[in-house]
């Protein structure tokens, strides 16, 4: 049975009540977005549709960074349109699905809507936020259909161990559980998970690393005759990604061995940045990310997150993620993946929010 969808919070604080009131953003997870003077426009593009699949040309792109057949392949509208096709498209309400937490809220809010029983497995503090298999076999039941993952996580930034991955495919393989991940984050794509399990799905796309979020570029890669139905699905939505968003998008990825390297440096550089602004506030605790443009930074006493950052917004203008957006709480997503005056001028912003909270609002 069809239920009414619950609100997105992460979208809601992002696009409604900041939207407009901040001077930096540290809350938008990718890198620092490039602009259209980035990208050569000097070709006359025919602004004809594209292919409900996506042009063969991009679509032959990603399939040779990952090393797999182009039938696999299905150009989305963005990595979430790929997701949210995928759900609709693979499952029934008859099924379950498990997923994690603190995470993004599409990966049990959309199942839910379909119908299906979710289990929402919490990620803990203390184990690192690593996922713990005892707890995914505690979940398991008969009509198990799907686990879903974010890797690396969003908004924990931890990478799911090798030896746990493998220990997930085997049992997904044993039980015939499908695997979707989320791989926004991912740059090395020969040791995707698509290359790891036959009974998998990835999606990913030019937003977080290469920063073109405004292209709206993604894809999604499966087994062939899932990517089928998921392009049957895109049919009915958005039909075809637009052709020219395709055509700038095949010349991101034609330099991708660039973009990969600059993604690197810039979070290399973001990441000691933040790192030693981290060190210097003894009411955090940093949880080093696995090759995100941005970091967990865990309140040591209970604190409402929420309440923080719309505090800071006010105060100071600048935008943070609370934990609370992904069900989790005392903690905030900063995104470093910025130009160092930008990040120098807001840390010292939210040193100094920091400070005056910590006088009226931390509980000690």
């Amino acid at each position: 049975m069809h239920k009414a969808i619950s609100t997105y919070t992460i979208q809601e604080w992002l696009f409604n009540t900041a939207e407009g009131k901040f001077d930096f953003d540290l809350a938008e997870s990718g890198i620092q977005y490039h602009f259209l003077h980035d990208l050569d426009l000097s070709q006359n593009y025919d602004l004809n549709y594209s292919l409900d699949c996506g042009k063969l040309a991009l679509r032959q792109k990603v399939a040779e960074l990952y090393s797999v057949d182009v039938s696999s392949v299905a150009i989305t509208h963005g990595a979430q349109e790929g997701l949210y096709l995928f759900y609709r498209s693979f499952l029934k309400s008859t099924d379950h699905v498990i997923a994690f937490k603190p995470g993004w809220q599409q990966s049990w809010e959309v199942p839910t809507a379909i119908g299906c029983e979710v289990s929402l497995i919490a990620l803990q503090r203390e184990n690192a936020y690593q996922i713990d298999l005892k707890q995914v076999i505690e979940e398991i039941k008969d009509n198990t259909k799907l686990i879903v993952l974010t890797n690396p996580n969003n908004p924990t930034g931890v990478t799911v161990s090798q030896s746990v991955l493998k220990d997930l495919i085997d049992l997904c393989e044993k039980k015939d559980i499908f695997l979707m991940a989320d791989e926004e984050y991912f740059t090395d794509y020969q040791n995707s998970l698509i290359k790891k399990c036959k009974n998998a799905a990835i999606v990913s796309g030019l937003s977080k690393v290469y920063g073109f979020p405004g292209l709206r570029c993604g894809w999604f890669i499966g087994p062939s005759q899932i990517t089928d139905q998921v392009i049957n699905y895109k049919r009915y939505v958005t039909v075809s990604n637009s052709s020219l968003c395709e055509y700038l998008g095949l010349q991101v990825l034609d330099k991708h061995e660039d973009y990969l390297q600059s993604y690197k440096e810039i979070c290399q550089t973001g990441q000691k940045f933040i790192e030693r602004w981290s060190e210097q506030h003894d009411e955090l605790e940093m949880l080093v990310p696995h090759g995100t443009p941005f970091a967990y930074m865990m309140f040591k006493q209970p604190i409402n997150t929420q309440d923080f950052c719309e505090k800071l917004l006010v105060q100071q203008k600048v935008l943070l993620m609370p934990a609370e957006v992904f069900s989790d709480e005392y903690a905030v997503r900063v995104s470093f993946g910025r130009h160092v005056d930008v990040l120098t001028e807001a840390l010292t912003r939210i040193s100094e929010h920091l400070s005056s909270y910590r006088e009226t609002e931390i509980v000690t």
